[in-house]
């Protein structure tokens, strides 16, 4: 059937003079045909299809509306735009082209004027192939609504190019985007996929999800703009992957405010800030790369828990990597040639496994308050003019299997820092390791070759504890002692120094004990070997201090009691094998229930440290796992997974967080989470004398991963529940917290804050201990903006915190 054509000309005779009278008189259906010429008016199609056609090809044909309102309203109905040119001059009206709960088709057309959008899509599809839309507020604007926008340019906007708002779920590709506040938008859970795009000159963001918004974007590249390329925030989630970005004037990716969202195989190159910046948030960063950024090529502060994997950083302006109050997993980072220092710590507690960092003036810089905890588990530092590794400030830093070459000092320690070496091996630079200030330093299996000077020097009032050390080809004597503190050096083997073994073995304070079977050499003046005795008194007393520190944790009272009952119960087993009988039955694996916050990390670590001062574990690391660490993607990829997990493991802890997603199914027929429960069971039984398992989780939730596997149970004999702190206890912790940050509480803040800790919602979400941490952090930020107007505060106003600093004053909930 021929489908019925009307003609709209405004020369030739009988036909329409305007198209909104022939689209008026259209049966649905129909063409309409509109010859060149410019027309006045809106097109206007509710409930019926129609097609509206430049006779002459695009361009030819401009329709505009002088009035407020769209040029184009499609409702309820079918409409298909082909080679138009539609204007609406009119400032006021929402959109040059508007479709509610209806379809539009736009193609080869161009969109242009004063309307506040281009395309205002509402409940309905929208479909835009090579079109152009500039010049205006705002490009597409796609609310509860589906379509796809191909091989169009958009240019000159104010706001956004595409947006996608609610239930919205367009596809974006093939397009050209420059000159723009926002390439694409979603916000208020809003989806969309693009890709294959090119964005340049924007001015705020390419990409920007907010308020659970989920976008997927890939193949996309970024450049020239004043604007980040993508920025992710609020909640939002979102896969950005095998994208390009360069020359902007701002951050390649920011992640803010409990975003979660996965990078891919981006490459990110010469921007002015940021490579990658995460704050407050989390995210899985994997396969990327950054050169030539401004400001540190990785950046998580705030509390950020990123997981890093297989991430390369070039030719990086000051810290390539920084870490500042936030945590985070970091597994295969390279850092190459960084101005500075490859990765700085500055308070938090991160993870590095695998880590390899080339040149710069240090390799790894640790500072920051005492709860700083940096752990760095196989890897290398080379070539570094300073130091290789460094840690001041009062935290703690653990390197396990970690090789050091740096053409200054090997490792240094500093201020009160506590420095831990397992298996590292330092060699040539000027002095291997060097302990200096107040600094605690303690090498286990470590070796030392090569230095012009010193092999191990350690000076002020700094501690040190060698064990089982080799030391060799040294410019200068194996170990130099210049501290009065205590100094312990067990079993190691000192040769091939060009001074003595050990400068400084007759203090009073240096404990000395021979390998056996040393050779002379190796054996300094004024050595001291202990009697029989002195090795297991040397771990009773690491054990006892260990105890202390547990013991100092504020509240846990029921928890404490439980890790003393089973160190008690080893140590007896201890002695009475010494005495020739059994020993009792005693599984050191555990279970920690209890909610997120409440000091299960920490006591892991604890316990790890504990038993290695026991002899009961070689090393005592602590390794943190969860349930993307250890099940595949694919058949026979869990137990691989797993099994590399557990090898990491060996000689200390596993801590398997929020182990009971493990007995949990996503998607059908999904039991990878069974098979790791499956191997971890049998890696437990074959390795029992290597690797002692922590499983954590919620209480209720953990009954189920016990029964995930018979042999669950046998394994895990003893259950330690951590309680949520009480009101009083958080004070003592916010207390804490701003003593060790040299802050002081008023007296009218303090029962403020009782009282805010006491009327605190304890739902699932509740974070006890992180509560109170994040409650502190706002308070000095409040206090910040409180003092940002006084012009020379004194110290005392600077170290003092007001009722009105706690966020939402003294009623804050």
């Amino acid at each position: 059937m021929a489908v019925p054509t009307l003609i709209v000309s405004q020369s030739r005779w009988g036909a329409h003079r305007t198209i909104a009278e022939a689209v008026s008189q259209a049966p649905s259906g129909a063409l309409v045909l509109v010859e060149p010429g410019r027309y006045e008016g809106q097109i206007a199609v509710r409930s019926k299809g129609l097609t509206v056609q430049a006779a002459s090809g695009a361009g030819t044909v401009v329709v505009e509306t002088r009035g407020a309102f769209a040029a184009v309203h499609c409702e309820d109905g079918h409409v298909i735009l082909d080679g138009l040119q539609l204007t609406t001059w009119d400032s006021a009206t929402p959109a040059a082209v508007s479709v509610l709960r209806a379809r539009l088709d736009l193609r080869s057309c161009s969109v242009t004027g004063q309307a506040e959008a281009g395309v205002l899509v509402e409940r309905g599809n929208a479909d835009l192939h090579r079109c152009h839309i500039g010049g205006m507020r705002r490009g597409v604007a796609f609310i509860d609504s589906r379509g796809t926008v191909e091989y169009c340019t958009f240019q000159d906007l104010s706001e956004y190019a595409v947006l996608s708002k609610r239930d919205s779920d367009p596809v974006v590709r093939h397009c050209v985007v420059r000159d723009v506040g926002y390439g694409f938008e979603a916000f208020e859970g809003g989806r969309g996929t693009i890709e294959d795009s090119q964005f340049t000159g924007v001015r705020t963001a390419a990409f920007f999800a907010s308020a659970r918004a989920e976008p997927v974007v890939r193949r996309c590249r970024v450049s020239d703009g004043r604007g980040a390329a993508v920025s992710v925030e609020s909640a939002a989630r979102g896969l950005f992957e095998d994208c390009d970005v360069s020359d902007l004037a701002a951050s390649g990716i920011v992640v803010l405010s409990g975003a979660d969202p996965v990078v891919r195989r981006c490459r990110i190159d010469r921007v002015a800030k940021n490579g990658i910046h995460v704050s407050a948030a989390r995210g899985l960063f994997e396969e990327c790369t950054v050169s030539g950024a401004g400001l540190p090529g990785f950046a998580a502060l705030e509390n950020a828990t990123p997981v890093v994997r297989d991430l390369t950083l070039r030719d990086g302006a000051e810290d390539t990597v920084l870490v500042r109050g936030a945590s985070g997993r970091y597994t295969g980072v390279r850092v190459d040639r960084p101005t500075r220092y490859g990765v700085r710590v500055d308070g938090g507690d991160p993870v590095f496994t695998d880590l390899t960092v080339t040149g710069g003036e240090a390799g790894v810089v640790m500072e920051g308050p005492a709860g700083t905890n940096v752990r760095i588990e196989g890897g290398e530092l080379r070539d570094a003019t300073v130091t290789g590794g460094a840690a001041g400030g009062g935290g703690r830093l653990t390197m396990s299997a970690v090789r050091v070459a740096s053409r200054g000092v090997g490792l240094t320690a500093a201020e009160t820092a506590s420095v831990h070496l397992s298996e590292v091996v330092v060699t040539g630079g000027s002095v291997g390791i060097y302990g200096c200030g107040q600094a605690s330093l303690q090498a286990v299996r470590t070796s030392v070759t090569g230095p012009d000077r010193a092999g191990v020097n350690a000076r002020d009032e700094s501690v040190l504890t060698l064990q089982t050390c080799t030391i060799s080809g040294c410019g200068g004597d194996g170990v130099l002692i210049e501290t009065d503190r205590p100094v312990l050096i067990d079993g190691c083997d000192i040769t091939d120094v060009a001074g003595v073994a050990v400068q400084g073995a007759d203090r009073r304070t240096v404990t000395t004990r021979p390998a056996p079977g040393a050779s002379v050499e190796a054996a300094p003046v004024g050595l001291r070997a202990e009697a029989d005795g002195g090795a297991a008194r040397t771990g009773s007393t690491q054990v006892d201090a260990l105890l202390s520190e547990l013991d100092a944790m504020i509240g846990l009272a029921a928890v404490k009691r439980e890790v003393r009952s089973v160190i008690n119960l080893l140590r007896v087993g201890q002695q009475r094998r010494a005495a020739g009988l059994p020993s009792p039955p005693l599984s050191r694996h555990l279970v920690f229930t209890g909610a997120p916050g409440t000091g299960k990390t920490t006591v892991a670590r604890l316990y790890g440290q504990l038993l290695a001062g026991l002899g009961v574990l070689a090393k005592g690391q602590v390794v943190e796992v969860a349930r993307a660490d250890l099940v595949g993607e694919y058949l026979g990829s869990t137990a691989i997974k797993t099994t590399a997990a557990f090898e990491r493991a060996v000689g200390g802890v596993l801590f398997i967080d929020e182990a009971y997603t493990l007995a949990r199914t996503f998607g059908t027929n999904s039991d990878f989470g069974q098979e790791a429960i499956d191997a971890l069971v049998k890696l437990m039984e074959d390795r029992r004398e290597e690797v002692v398992v922590i499983a954590a989780g919620y209480r209720d939730e953990m009954s189920d991963f016990l029964a995930a596997n018979p042999g669950l149970s046998s394994r895990f004999t003893k259950t330690i529940e951590f309680a949520d702190y009480s009101p009083a206890e958080l004070l003592a912790i916010t207390e804490s917290l701003a003593a060790e940050h040299a802050y002081d509480l008023s007296p009218d803040t303090q029962p403020l804050l009782l009282e805010h800790f006491t009327a605190a919602a304890r739902d699932h979400t509740f974070g006890n201990g992180r509560h109170a941490r994040k409650l502190f952090n706002a308070m000095v930020e409040q206090q910040a903006v409180r003092l940002a107007d006084v012009p020379a505060p004194t110290a005392e106003q600077l170290r003092l915190l007001l009722p009105q600093d706690i966020p939402g004053g003294a009623s804050a909930q």
